[in-house]
């Protein structure tokens, strides 16, 4: 809303606008929860901390500090901007290093 009203009503957001804003937020709120800047006390709060985003809830995972948050498919229209056209019912869990996929045994060496 704030971006909306300062640049105008037609600019878009981007990802990575997005994703740099939360990124703050979830930094802001690790730091609040370990109450401390020291890297080790921030590591050893980022789980189950979270954002209301503008994409939707995200939670820090405790065990590999990604995110889970909700997954979505756009289609591009002509008009430039991306439309919703599929949607995960709720966040995913986050599995970067594919630990929940037989297929993937052997991959990270």
């Amino acid at each position: 809303k704030a971006f909306k009203a300062k640049f105008g009503a037609d600019k878009p957001t981007s990802d990575p606008m997005e994703a740099a804003y939360v990124s703050v937020y979830l930094w802001k709120n690790t730091v609040e929860k370990a109450q401390s800047f020291e890297v080790k006390a921030i590591q050893d709060n980022a789980g189950g901390v979270t954002f209301d985003a503008p994409e939707g809830l995200v939670t820090i995972d405790g065990e590999n500090h990604h995110i889970t948050k909700t997954a979505r498919i756009g289609e591009i229209r002509p008009d430039g901007l991306i439309y919703t056209i599929w949607e995960s019912p709720g966040p995913i869990e986050p599995d970067p290093f594919l630990k929940s996929y037989p297929w993937a045994a052997g991959l990270s060496g």
